[in-house]
């Protein structure tokens, strides 16, 4: 499986649902999504269908928080594994989104 993504729009809240694997051959695709939103306040990147994800999908979630800071939205992770959960601590995700937001949500 590849990587598709479910795109869901609640008044002003887009919601990103992450199905596959995000890695270099699909990390755009999840770029070609966030390229596309204006005028949002919250985008929910739902990885609960998430397979596998590597250094360059990590790259991918730093382009959405560097799109939050561009677009002025907030950005939220959830469905987050246990594994994914440790690999996004370990490689700092969390502290880097607080400091562009101010918080993790």
């Amino acid at each position: 499986m590849l990587l598709t993504v479910e795109k869901e729009v609640q008044h002003r809240t887009t919601i990103l649902k992450v199905n596959g694997l995000i890695d270099i051959t699909t990390t755009n695709l999840l770029d070609v999504y966030l390229e596309e939103i204006n005028g949002m306040d919250t985008v929910i990147l739902d990885f609960s269908g998430l397979e596998f994800i590597d250094s360059t999908g990590i790259g991918a979630i730093m382009n959405a928080i560097y799109a939050s800071e561009e677009k002025n939205f907030t950005l939220k992770l959830q469905g987050i594994d246990e594994l994914t959960d440790e690999l996004f601590e370990t490689v700092g995700l969390y502290e880097i989104l607080a400091a562009f937001q101010g918080e993790v949500i």
